[in-house]
């Protein structure tokens, strides 16, 4: 996966660890091409003591950009939430599936993968966003490719490709309830509350051994899927809290 310029600040990056020192850490960030630096204090919440307890050569992590010039170019470990790592990592897998269907589209017309980025790559990241939506118009609108200026001849050849290596995915996405109601009708009270979001969100809602329960929300958007458990638990946790007890949720 390739982009051309610098990253934006708070934007999200996926970076390969390539020299730690007492201090401080310096990552390849991996989309761009460009060398970051993770300073000991931006490498977790609490106090570091060995840095080498935290990362480790050659591990991926996803950063936050903290700052960008010419020279260096400032990363954040710690402001990174699970639930954002997992989700650009998961957004990273896909466009390197992407890339690998892009470089055998150009293998097929005689081309190296450096040609396929110049005469349509950083085209398609530019309208879109990511070369994943390049595959997703291949099967569902591929004159919206054209009306892009992208060449016939690789549109027809990304079509016959897409239809060969791209399904359309479902995910599935999970968060853990902690549910405690100390009121003398809790048990209705949590039903009711966990009823009424399975109906709105369309959500399935396991129960694991009190106080646990689980939401599992499916679709074929990873990023909406994950919004719906979200916010799904969020109001379930919101009209809970209008009684004593505890709650608490996690996206698994």
């Amino acid at each position: 996966m390739r982009r051309t310029g610098y990253p934006e600040v708070n934007e999200l990056v996926v970076c390969k660890i390539v020299k730690i020192y007492p201090n401080s850490a310096f990552a390849q960030i991996l989309e761009y091409n460009k060398n970051g630096m993770i300073h000991v204090s931006e490498v977790a919440s609490r106090w570091v003591r060995n840095i080498r307890e935290f990362l480790k050569e050659n591990q991926y992590v996803v950063c936050r950009v903290m700052s960008v010039d010419k020279d260096t170019i400032q990363l954040s470990v710690k402001r990174v939430r699970r639930e954002e790592a997992n989700s650009k990592l998961n957004e990273f897998k896909k466009e390197k599936k992407a890339e690998k269907l892009l470089e055998l589209a150009a293998k097929e017309l005689g081309k190296t993968l450096d040609d396929a980025y110049k005469e349509i790559g950083y085209t398609v990241q530019e309208e879109f966003g990511s070369l994943i939506k390049l595959f997703d118009y291949a099967i569902k609108n591929p004159d919206l490719l054209l009306s892009k200026g992208i060449p016939k001849k690789w549109v027809d050849k990304i079509v016959e490709i897409a239809k060969k290596s791209v399904s359309e995915k479902i995910y599935e996405v999970k968060s853990s309830l902690h549910i405690i109601c100390y009121e003398s009708n809790g048990i209705e009270i949590i039903k009711n509350a966990l009823l009424n979001a399975q109906k709105k969100y369309n959500i399935e809602i396991k129960y694991i051994s009190a106080p646990k329960y689980m939401l599992v929300s499916k679709g074929k958007n990873h990023k909406q899927v994950e919004a719906n458990v979200r916010n799904a638990a969020e109001e379930i946790i919101k009209n809970l809290k209008r009684y004593k007890g505890e709650y608490s949720f996690q996206i698994l």
